[in-house]
């Protein structure tokens, strides 16, 4: 299967896997016939990104850690809670109790498919953000506790703070598409503690929630907000909601149209352990989340392209390409896979990221 952004999709393609909308709901079948009235049925739905078959890398299998359709649901249930706050009505605990519900299926599917994917594509359109955002980033911070081995409790906090850290800010901030991580307001820098007292008042959620809600803005080295709390006085749930939400916010889809790749994202994160992040847990975050995921096309600074064929989950940004183009012979008809891990290929470097922008 081979990965690429929409502005890449043409008529005559087969999709890979089955094509689903923010909500969970299907759009194109697996292995159906892209024609132009498919490809405008994923544009006018705003899909980021697809698998399309590619003989070369036929045997490359990328299976989501949990359904699709799980997703789609957190979003539609999330999306009611947003619209009762925004309405200035009190959240129904009827909503909790589903989102609740959801996220625990959720674990049971990433318990099942320990070996499944992370979706590191974070290309989340202005107009969806509000929504998307959070969710995207909950199903990362449960994928990164799943991997350091917390309990299911633990992850279903994690999860459900993760999809509440912003239902204290004012919603006509973010409705344009700003990135929570971007503005530097004092209705920004309210937000968490507006949100924590917004589920206290209603006893929505248990105190370990409601503490990672009030704190995934604190920083490591105490410069964050809103109590400048520092190091291990900040929640691990906050801990690693910091670390999801900066990783989504960096590849969202900003007003002035920049946005991070997932393997300069990593780069943020990494540079920004000890100081807005734990050491400990970008570790284990940058060795566990792929720089460049399975399908993506690259290519090298020896003018080699080829295809990720293994992300080599465990060493960062250094994955096995199956390179299908050497600049001498031009495209080959038999491509082979070259790992960048092994010493007789550190010099060669991933210089560019094709087909995805």
């Amino acid at each position: 299967m081979r990965r690429i952004t929409l502005k890449y999709v043409k008529p005559g393609m087969f999709a890979g896997y089955a094509i689903h909308d923010k909500f969970g709901n299907l759009l194109i079948a697996q292995n159906e016939r892209l024609d132009e009235e498919s490809v405008k049925c994923l544009v006018d739905n705003g899909v980021p990104e697809l698998f399309v078959h590619d003989k070369r890398v036929a045997d490359i299998l990328v299976v989501p850690m949990f359904s699709p359709a799980l997703e789609g649901r957190l979003v539609e249930v999330l999306a009611g809670v947003i619209e009762q706050n925004v309405n200035g009505e009190a959240i129904g605990q009827e909503y909790i109790d589903e989102l609740s519900v959801i996220i625990y299926h959720i674990i049971e599917d990433m318990s099942q498919n320990y070996l499944g994917d992370v979706n590191v594509a974070y290309n989340i359109m202005p107009q969806d953000y509000i929504v998307l955002q959070p969710v995207k980033t909950a199903g990362l911070a449960m994928a990164l506790g799943h991997h350091l081995k917390l309990s299911d409790d633990e992850i279903a906090s994690i999860g459900m703070a993760a999809l509440l850290k912003d239902i204290g800010l004012p919603y006509e901030l973010i409705r344009g598409g700003c990135s929570s991580t971007e503005a530097n307001t004092p209705e920004m820098h309210g937000h968490p503690e507006n949100g924590y007292n917004i589920l206290a008042e209603g006893s929505l959620v248990s105190q370990e929630v409601g503490d990672a809600v009030l704190q995934h803005h604190e920083f490591w080295n105490g410069s964050g907000y809103p109590q400048g709390l520092k190091g291990h006085d900040i929640s691990k749930y906050a801990q690693i909601i910091s670390i999801a939400d900066t990783f989504v916010d960096l590849q969202a889809m900003r007003p002035t149209g920049e946005r991070y790749m997932s393997h300069l994202a990593i780069e943020y994160i990494m540079a920004n352990a000890g100081d807005q992040f734990s050491p400990e847990l970008v570790e284990s975050f940058v060795r566990y989340v792929p720089s460049y995921p399975a399908g993506l096309t690259v290519e090298l600074s020896s003018g080699e392209k080829g295809i990720i064929s293994n992300p080599n989950r465990g060493i960062v940004a250094r994955p096995i390409v199956r390179i299908c183009y050497e600049p001498k012979k031009g495209s080959l008809d038999e491509p082979y896979d070259l790992d960048l891990a092994k010493s007789q290929y550190q010099t060669k470097l991933i210089t560019k990221v094709l087909e995805y922008d």
